[in-house]
């Protein structure tokens, strides 16, 4: 018999049923959370066409949800020739350093826990590999400089030098400098064959390299008659304190002249970079303007034990980063000469993340601009008094030309 408003008929049951039925329930809502979570587009989009949805989990949050990620997941797990060979971990990190090499930044940058404890070991100051610093000049991986005695430079590796394979397997525009950095390192012993070519050349080379522990000894002070010379190789936690002590003994020798060197130096901590300027201008003076979301000067800190004497720059095509911020500090506030080639032009801040499972993030948040305001990650340092050094010869004609135009300051003081 039908009714056209049937009465619900209740069944009395156990305690336990009950709670059995109530807890299948729970689970059934959490298993259809997942599959929907996974598999099903929710209704929010981000915009047309978009693979990407999100759902509200609470207030001020929310929950990415990637069909199309999972989809291709299961699909490379379910078809690919060597499933055995997949490793879900690499997958992983390769989905997040996809992402971020996404942004279409070189600079910005994710790192595995590997990778970045590789990194911090370079920023301390010790490390194993070949010495050398690269970067993106126009799409190509350019060496920034091979660090003076490393296995690199006694190989045959110089300064703009592009790489073009690793071990004869030859670069593509996917690879991350992180990547690369990564095949290039190993062991101490080993040996990697890079594939170059030379500035001005058009054949390639290769140049095997043997792998050996890199020390870098970020400062070294020399003195010629009156004039100190002081190299510095890269800014490191300890070289502005390196620095200072190296002026303290130059001034106590008498010098009345400095030859600062930031020939292929690659750079490093921007606050040693203002600490050495601050060896040479006012306190108070701009180093170096960050320009972002917001714009923040760097300033001299004090203690100008070098304010006085007068001061020469050296560059070249591998002073990067905090070198190009120290000499185009000097040369807008105290005139510096700057001999050499033109700088490397990487002017852009890049923020160092620590992520919760070891791995990294390098953000660029900013860029850089010299106290007069020129643009160093498009513009660069240039000379005032260009000099190309010649490979072929063991005359330093950069240094030989610097040594001049300090004794001609001299000479006029």
């Amino acid at each position: 018999m039908e009714m056209d408003n049937p009465v619900p008929i209740i069944l009395k049951t156990s305690r336990r049923a009950q709670v059995a039925r109530r807890l299948g329930v729970v689970v059934l809502i959490l298993g259809l959370g997942i599959f929907i979570g996974r598999y099903i587009v929710p209704a929010t989009p981000f915009g047309p066409n978009s693979p990407l949805r999100f759902v509200r989990v609470e207030e001020g949050n929310r929950q990415l949800v990637f069909p199309t990620f999972w989809e291709a997941w299961d699909k490379l797990h379910e078809k690919y020739i060597d499933t055995g060979e997949l490793q879900d971990e690499d997958l992983y990190y390769g989905a997040v350093a996809g992402m971020i090499r996404a942004a279409g930044d070189p600079y910005t940058v994710f790192a595995d826990p590997e990778a970045t404890k590789q990194f911090e070991e370079t920023i301390e100051g010790s490390f194993s590999g070949i010495g050398v610093e690269i970067g993106l000049r126009t799409g190509l991986v350019t060496v920034i400089t091979p660090l003076q005695g490393s296995p690199a430079q006694q190989a045959g590796i110089r300064e703009g030098d592009i790489i073009v394979a690793i071990d004869h397997k030859p670069l593509t525009p996917e690879s991350s400098l992180d990547e690369i950095v990564t095949q290039i390192r190993g062991e101490r012993g080993t040996k990697v064959v890079l594939t170059v070519i030379h500035k001005d050349d058009r054949e390639t080379q290769d140049i095997e390299i043997r792998r050996d522990r890199i020390e870098v000894e970020s400062v070294k002070a020399q003195q010629e008659g009156d004039i100190a010379i002081l190299t510095i190789t890269s800014f490191n936690g300890d070289t502005a304190e390196r620095f200072t002590t190296a002026v303290r003994g130059a001034l106590q020798a008498g010098v009345r002249g400095v030859i600062v060197d930031v020939r292929n130096n690659p750079g490093g901590f921007l606050q040693s970079a203002v600490e050495i300027a601050s060896r040479f201008v006012p306190a108070g003076s701009v180093v170096v303007s960050e320009k972002g979301s917001v714009t923040k000067d760097y300033t001299a800190e004090g203690n100008a034990l070098l304010e006085a004497l007068p001061v020469v720059v050296m560059v070249n095509g591998g002073s990067a980063s905090a070198s190009e911020i120290l000499a185009g500090a000097l040369h807008d506030h105290r005139q510096a000469p700057i001999v050499g080639t033109k700088t490397f032009g990487k002017g852009s801040v890049q923020e160092f993340l620590k992520l919760r499972d070891g791995s990294s993030l390098r953000i660029t948040v900013a860029k850089w601009f010299t106290p007069r305001g020129r643009n160093i990650n498009e513009e660069g340092i240039e000379p005032t008094i260009t000099i190309e050094q010649n490979h072929d010869t063991e005359e330093d004609e950069q240094l030989i030309r610097a040594r001049e135009e300090l004794q001609r300051q001299l000479d006029q003081s």
